[in-house]
């Protein structure tokens, strides 16, 4: 499993997110890809979905911070739902995440997840 560094964006009523500070981090695709669909679906009920924040050090390089926790995420359009996923390699105990997304993972209409290469 390989830990996924991405910015999310839930369509027009949320803004479209910084790397810097609003970044988070899943410990697996799958995770990542289920914390979409949560995300769109669950609407004002809050829901864990085991997102941690990332925290980069004057280097540049990225660290784990807190979960998250249990968020509403009210007013998504499940249609603009995305997640803008950034390559990462593990450099000792931090990461070393790209300045530009690879991937935008967006929901697919039969329940899966689409995933577009930049």
């Amino acid at each position: 499993m390989s830990r996924v560094f991405a910015v999310w964006h839930g369509g027009s009523g949320y803004g479209l997110g910084d790397m810097f500070s609003d970044m988070e981090s899943w410990s697996s695709r799958r995770a990542a890809k289920a914390a979409l669909w949560h995300r769109a679906d669950t609407g004002m009920y809050p829901w864990d979905d085991d997102a941690r924040s990332v925290e980069f050090d004057g280097d540049g390089r990225a660290g784990l911070g807190a979960p998250v926790g249990a968020i509403a995420y009210p007013g998504v359009e499940a249609a603009e739902c995305s997640l803008d996923v950034y390559p990462a390699e593990r450099s000792g105990r931090k990461w070393s995440v790209s300045g530009y997304p690879s991937e935008r993972w967006t929901l697919g209409p039969r329940g899966g997840v689409h995933v577009e290469s930049y």
